[in-house]
């Protein structure tokens, strides 16, 4: 008896450990590792960007959305740094294209990919705004 008990808590046990909450995804706009970003971590983000990312980003190669399509960034923040950083890594199947893993950076570490889809996001809303201004300006 004693041993059916002492199996049946450690079951109980694994399984409330196994359902423990998920953190909520935050807003890459709003994450502490996207509004701490140091100038040296945007710098290794802009060379992979640089070699790899703005050949599709820039012109809508293959599908990929251009930067200053606002609602689409804006909707892709929302779904947090870990899942954007994993659909990069692995590569994603989108509706008009397809991105490959590491977005063509082959030699990338884990750690420059992140850092490029930072800072492929800290562009993207530079861009923005830097469209707006124009746009404000050209209705005066």
């Amino acid at each position: 008896m004693d041993k059916v008990f002492r199996n049946v808590s450690i079951f109980i046990f694994a399984f409330f450990i196994g359902c423990e909450k998920k953190s909520p995804v935050v807003n890459i706009y709003d994450s502490k590792e996207y509004k701490s970003l140091t100038r040296k971590e945007l710098n290794v983000g802009e060379s992979i960007w640089a070699t790899a990312c703005f050949r599709c980003h820039m012109y809508g190669t293959n599908g990929a959305v251009l930067l200053d399509e606002k609602a689409y960034w804006d909707s892709a923040a929302s779904k947090g740094i870990d899942e954007l950083y994993k659909s990069v890594w692995e590569g994603k199947k989108g509706e008009n294209g397809e991105m490959p893993a590491k977005g063509f950076c082959n030699l990338c570490s884990e750690d420059e990919i992140r850092k490029s889809v930072l800072y492929l996001f800290d562009l993207a809303k530079k861009v923005q705004a830097a469209n707006e201004e124009q746009s404000m300006n050209n209705e005066e």
